[in-house]
């Protein structure tokens, strides 16, 4: 019975990770693993402000997300042009992206 029961949570616990095309698991705070800007992500838009300064959009875009990755495509404020990247979930907790020039970038939810 215990097995059945642990079973269960950890079933549970691993659909909660990875729910369908629902943003919901997206949504809120998230913070660049070099501590140079955070994100916020809001149905399917995020902005992004320096952490140092809190200015408040360095980036303005959008986002969609799937099982598996989430697609980015922002405006860098600063350098005023347009950029993408495609990320993937290391965790329920932690967003790996590459962009499509630049360096690669992991960010980490914010409780």
């Amino acid at each position: 019975m215990r097995a059945i029961v642990i079973t269960l949570g950890l079933t549970a616990l691993l659909a909660g990770c990875v729910s369908g095309g629902s943003s919901s698991t997206i949504d809120g705070n998230w913070a660049s693993d070099d501590g140079i800007f955070i994100a916020t992500f809001q149905t399917g838009a995020f902005t992004s402000r320096l952490t140092g300064t809190g200015e408040v959009v360095v980036a303005d875009g959008r986002y969609t997300r799937t099982q598996s990755t989430v697609s980015l495509s922002w405006t860098s404020i600063a350098a005023n042009e347009t950029r993408a990247a495609t990320c993937t979930f290391l965790s329920s907790r932690q967003l790996s992206c590459t962009p499509s020039a630049g360096q690669p970038f992991t960010m980490t939810r914010v409780r």
